[in-house]
């Protein structure tokens, strides 16, 4: 059964990192048809993003991690998203005729205009494809979404005369015009605090852009320039605009403050304005990256079932089992720097056939962000070939899970430094304090003194359930841990979700430099019970099939299990650093 802790006495949730102007993404010509480029605001760091054909509108995710986009191809037009090196790339939406997304505050959400120019509406999908609904139904041309923090989303409806912006609730219902010019208005872009909008208005051959307050009050021009500027995006500190000029057969991006003025000239560079783009590159369709954000990650180990198993049911599963595909599209739509898997991907054995048909479309989905150490399970194939083969490439001895023979390494998220461990200790030369893989741990601890760090292994030290085989043999492990100052371990191997308070390798309570265990063995295959409530267990829950999210911070760290489908966070709270 479910059991919940409330207030424990755990510090305030720390003030999140202040966000910065990221790179700036981009539609531009390259060999005669367009593609997406990112590139820094002071016009240097041009980088191509891989699309796979001809791309436009290119929309940051709220955590700057991901670019939403349209993609050109046989079967029209379609939403696509994909990591901002053009990994982990996959549709959205079916088409046609499927443009100009924006993000949800959440990013676990789109807005898009489908249907062909002038007769368009806007539709709501999740981030992992699924939930498709309609927003407006208008006799007009309703596109260019724009979805601000307060969940908000301007857009702009075609009239018989003018082109006026219209806001509504990111739920749908009834819209609300916010503008009313005898001009076109075009473009809307919310301000980071969701209290102002830019905007474009005019006619062809003299467009200017101008702020708006959410009310529809307080209008104030920032451009009086000859020719077209259009397409505006804030910058994320809201201090700035990027934004397109055209003139004659010229086209290009330029960042201006928004303080002052309303500028009557583009130069190349001075203090107000800079532009970023040359003009045979035609660029268009700006989006601004958000940074300085503190990371998130997600967890969850025991995920893919067997495709042999009963339960299978096409990977879908069943109530409670086989739930591989609910737990990654919960993942789908969270904005992450990373995943990590303390064990047993895929069952029954491991095989990398059983990974290519379970675990790959499913989990596999997020490969790019995965960190995982293997559990007892992946070693039902000799030396765990098929996990390795899987993350590392067949046949390679080194990559993303480590060197096969050994599974151990370590790496940095943020300020905080991450070690994955292999408990499968037989298999990695042993755990005992003289072994290869005690002796590597004790070395990485000293080599990186830092405030924060985690490890994850797929035994538990600590148990609430039936399966504490591993306790001792990771117990090495805790010890140098705790002697380092380490902060969380992530363990798997029970089916349920476990959180202890902060612990000393022998289980007592340790609240000054305790190591506090979460035990996240709810990725999807199935539910194991509780047969005792072990020293220092603050929270059971074997009902929630879902992922831990971990926000890292400098010096604390959030973590709230969420359940799927529905997001609902079943525990949260905040940890401070030794």
């Amino acid at each position: 059964m479910a059991a919940a802790v409330l207030n424990l006495g755990w510090p305030a949730a720390a003030a999140p990192a202040q966000v910065k102007n990221g790179a700036i993404a981009f539609s531009a010509k390259r060999a005669g048809d367009r593609a997406l480029y990112t590139r820094a605001p002071n016009g240097s760091q041009l980088r191509l993003i891989p699309t796979g054909g001809r791309a436009d509108h290119a929309a940051f995710s709220p955590g700057g991690r991901r670019l939403a986009f349209t993609k050109y191809g046989p079967l029209g037009a379609q939403v696509w998203v994909s990591y901002l090196d053009g990994t982990g790339i996959r549709q959205l939406t079916t088409g046609p005729s499927d443009t100009m997304a924006a993000w949800s505050p959440t990013g676990a959400d789109l807005v898009f205009a489908r249907g062909v120019n002038g007769s368009r509406d806007l539709y709501r999908i999740r981030a992992d494809g699924a939930g498709l609904r309609r927003l407006t139904v208008s006799a007009r041309n309703d596109d260019s979404p724009s979805w601000s923090i307060q969940d908000q989303l301007a857009f702009v409806r075609a009239g018989a005369r003018d082109d006026d912006i219209y806001v509504i609730g990111a739920g749908g219902g009834s819209a609300r015009r916010l503008t009313r010019s005898r001009q076109h208005d075009a473009s809307p872009a919310w301000s980071p605090t969701g209290r102002t909008l830019v905007f474009s208005r005019g006619r062809p051959g003299r467009r200017d852009l101008y702020v708006i307050g959410s009310d529809g009050r307080r209008v104030r021009r920032l451009t009086e320039v000859p020719g077209d500027e259009g397409e505006p995006a804030f910058s994320p500190d809201g201090s700035r605009i990027v934004f397109t000029h055209r003139r004659g057969r010229s086209q290009r991006l330029y960042v201006m403050k928004l303080k002052g003025d309303a500028v009557r000239s583009l130069p190349s560079r001075s203090l107000r304005v800079r532009r970023i783009t040359s003009g045979r590159s035609a660029a268009r369709q700006a989006g601004w990256q958000h940074t300085g954000l503190d990371p998130v990650v997600a967890a969850a180990g025991d995920i893919a079932c067997d495709p042999a198993s009963p339960n299978f049911n096409g990977g879908a599963g069943l109530p409670g089992v086989c739930r591989q595909k609910l737990t990654s599209d919960l993942l789908l739509r969270m904005d992450l720097t990373g995943i990590l898997i303390p064990g047993d991907l895929q069952y029954e054995t491991g095989k990398l056939e059983a990974f290519a048909q379970s675990f790959a479309p499913t989990w596999g989905r997020l490969k790019p962000l995965i960190r995982p150490v293997p559990g007892n399970h992946e070693y039902g194939d000799p030396g765990a070939a098929g996990y390795f083969d899987y993350f590392n490439g067949p046949g390679r001895q080194s990559g993303p899970a480590g060197n096969r023979g050994q599974g151990f390494y370590s790496f940095d998220i943020g300020s905080w430094h991450v070690i994955a461990l292999n408990s499968e200790c037989e298999q990695a030369g042993g755990c005992s304090p003289g072994s290869p893989q005690l002796r590597w741990l004790r070395a990485d601890l000293a080599a990186h003194p830092v405030p924060c760090t985690l490890a994850f292994f797929h035994g538990p030290r600590f148990t609430s359930g039936r399966y504490g085989e591993q306790s001792e043999k990771v117990r090495p492990f805790w010890d140098a841990l705790y002697a380092a100052g380490a902060d969380l371990v992530l363990s798997g191997h029970e089916h349920f979700y476990e959180r202890f308070g902060p612990q000393t390798p022998d289980g007592g309570a340790d609240a000054a430099r305790g190591l506090r265990q979460l035990t996240v063995g709810m990725g999807g295959k199935s539910r194991h019970g509780f047969i005792t409530a072990a020293a220092n267990s603050e929270v059971r829950d074997n009902l929630t099939v879902g992922v831990l999210e971990l926000t890292l911070r400098e010096g604390t760290y959030d973590w709230k299990l969420v359940g799927a489908p529905s997001g609902n966070v079943a525990d949260a709270g905040t940890g401070a650093c030794h």
